[in-house]
């Protein structure tokens, strides 16, 4: 039988032409669609994702193409968005300015936490979405051609994360249509 077995640590490159089911595989994955056939196993167990946020609550986060970020929104109120720290109702500014700066120094970012996202550059607000993932527990983590719009400096940014979070046990899916890039991870 077929099987794309994933293992801790491990960063797995997907590449194909248009209509090949990169995506598909992607939203699959994501919890967006359900499979017509086959299993999706997560350490042994048969489960089925019943959307995105359960996917999430079991550690897969997927970064799309198109962003998902609101440009008026801060850095902060951005990762934190849905997923707010709180006191008794109350969201807790400093906390979160402070969880914040520390997801964007894992990212590689000394932006602060309240500057409005819409003032960023594409690579920054790329790994803004990263940022937001890591806010979650993530043990997969998604990328579908993440570096299609980013310069070459952001890219090869990009792709040290990447290899960092490789490092750290973190498995990781790249769609990307790059040779070389995927070569690189």
């Amino acid at each position: 039988s077929d099987l794309f077995d994933l293992r801790p640590g491990e960063v797995h490159a997907i590449c194909g032409e248009n209509g090949a089911g990169k995506s598909t595989l992607m939203r699959v994955l994501g919890g967006e669609l359900r499979p017509n056939a086959g299993r999706t196993l997560i350490e042994g167990e048969d489960v089925r994702l019943n959307g995105p946020p359960d996917a999430i609550k079991r550690g897969i986060s997927v970064i799309h193409q198109e962003m998902a970020l609101a440009p008026d929104l801060s850095v902060a109120e951005n990762i934190f968005l849905g997923n707010e720290i709180a006191t008794r109702g109350v969201i807790d500014r400093h906390e979160t300015n402070r969880r914040t700066a520390e997801l964007l120094a894992k990212v590689g970012l000394r932006e602060s936490p309240e500057t409005k996202v819409g003032s960023l550059g594409m690579g920054k607000q790329q790994l803004i979405e990263i940022a937001k993932a890591l806010s979650k527990k993530v043990d997969l983590l998604i990328l579908d051609e993440p570096t299609s719009s980013l310069n070459e400096h952001d890219s090869a940014a990009l792709l040290r994360l990447l290899a960092s979070f490789r490092e750290e046990g973190m498995t990781a899916i790249m769609i990307s249509h790059k040779l070389n890039e995927l070569s690189q991870v």
